[in-house]
C-alpha cells in the first residue's frame, strides 16, 4: 500500500504480494471483514463501497487509515475496530455516518475526541470506545434526549464515569455516581450493570497517599464500588482488598430510600445489609476517605498497633 511501515516491509519483502485494488470490482459488498491480514500501508480502495452496511476490522497493526475514510461508507451500520495500532483520528469524524449508525466498537486504538459528539445519533444502539485512552468526555453530561435508543455503553478510562475511571478529586465521586445510578435506571438502561463499575482515587491525585506501614493495618478506602441490599442501590469508598485480607469499608452512600416496613422487599433488604455492614468497622461513621492523618489516628485507635 502508500506510505508503508519500513521496518514491516523489510521483514515481508519476500513474501507474495497480492493485488488489492482488484476487489474495488465488487462494488456491491454489504460486509467487509479484515482478520490479521498482512497489510502494509494506506489502502483507499477498502473504504470505497457505498453500499457497505458492516465493517470489522482487526489486527491489522501495520494498514495505515483514519477514521475520516469512512466518509464514503454512507450505509454503514456497524463499526468494529479491534486492536488495529494505525488506526488514527477523531471520533467526531463519524458525524457524517449520523443517520445510519447503530453500533461502533473501538478496541484499542490510537483514536480520540469526546464520546459525546455521539450523542444525538438517533439510531446509534451499542457504543464500546475501549483501551483508547485518548477518548474523552463525561458520563455526566448524558442529557434525558441525549442517545436516544442506545442500550450498551462501555467506555475506556479516558472518559469520566468509565467503569475503571480514576478520579483526581474525592469530591467528584458522589455526582458520578449519581449519574451512572440514572443512566442504569433509564429506559432502556443506558448501564445494564453497576457491578462492572470498580473506581479509585488516581495516584497523581493530591488527595491520595499510600498505606500505612505498620503491620495489621488495612489500606486506605481508595477504592470505590456499587452496591446493593434488596432492590436498594448505593455506593461506598472501600480499601483494596489483596491476599484474603478482611475488607474494610466506609459507609454506604445510599441512592435510593430505604423500603418500607412493609413492603415485601424490605426483609430481603435488612438480610442483605447485614451482610453487606460486615466490614465497615475501621472507618465507621466515615462516608468518604478520611484523610492521611486521621487515618492514621483511626487504625492506632482500631487495632492498638
Amino acid at each position: 500500500g502508500k506510505d508503508p511501515v519500513k521496518e514491516e516491509a523489510a521483514s515481508t519483502a519476500d513474501w507474495n504480494t497480492h493485488e488489492i485494488d482488484m476487489i474495488s470490482k465488487f462494488s456491491m459488498f454489504r460486509r467487509l471483514t479484515i482478520c490479521v491480514a498482512p497489510l502494509n500501508g494506506r489502502y483507499p480502495v477498502l473504504f470505497n463501497y457505498p453500499l457497505l452496511k458492516r465493517l470489522d476490522i482487526s489486527y491489522c497493526d501495520c494498514l495505515k487509515w483514519d477514521l475520516n475514510a469512512l466518509t464514503k461508507l454512507r450505509c454503514l451500520k456497524e463499526l468494529n475496530v479491534d486492536t488495529s495500532n494505525s488506526l488514527t483520528g477523531n471520533i467526531n469524524s463519524l458525524r457524517v455516518l449520523k443517520a445510519t449508525l447503530e453500533k461502533v466498537h473501538i478496541r484499542n486504538c490510537k483514536i480520540e475526541g469526546d464520546f459525546m459528539d455521539l450523542a444525538d445519533f438517533p439510531r446509534l444502539k451499542s457504543v464500546a470506545l475501549y483501551y483508547c485512552s485518548g477518548v474523552t468526555g463525561d458520563v455526566r453530561e448524558i442529557g434525558e434526549n441525549d442517545f436516544p435508543v442506545l442500550e450498551s455503553l462501555m467506555l475506556g478510562e479516558g472518559a469520566i464515569s468509565s467503569t475503571r475511571h480514576e478520579f483526581q478529586r474525592i469530591a467528584d465521586v458522589p455526582s458520578a455516581a449519581g449519574a451512572i445510578y440514572r443512566l442504569n435506571r433509564r429506559d432502556p438502561p443506558l448501564i445494564r450493570s453497576l457491578d462492572n463499575f470498580c473506581w479509585s482515587l488516581s495516584c497523581d491525585s493530591p488527595e491520595w497517599y499510600a498505606k500505612n506501614g505498620k503491620a495489621g493495618h488495612p489500606s486506605p478506602p481508595l477504592f470505590v464500588n456499587f452496591v446493593r441490599a434488596g432492590s436498594r442501590v448505593g455506593w461506598r469508598w472501600k480499601a483494596n482488598v489483596r491476599y484474603n485480607q478482611i475488607s474494610n469499608s466506609c459507609e454506604i452512600n445510599w441512592l435510593d430510600p430505604e423500603p418500607g416496613r412493609e413492603s415485601n422487599d424490605y426483609d430481603v433488604y435488612i438480610r442483605e445489609l447485614q451482610s453487606i455492614q460486615e466490614d465497615i468497622f475501621c472507618f465507621e461513621g466515615y462516608r468518604q476517605p478520611p484523610s492521611q492523618d486521621e487515618y492514621k489516628r483511626l487504625c492506632d485507635e482500631y487495632y492498638g498497633i
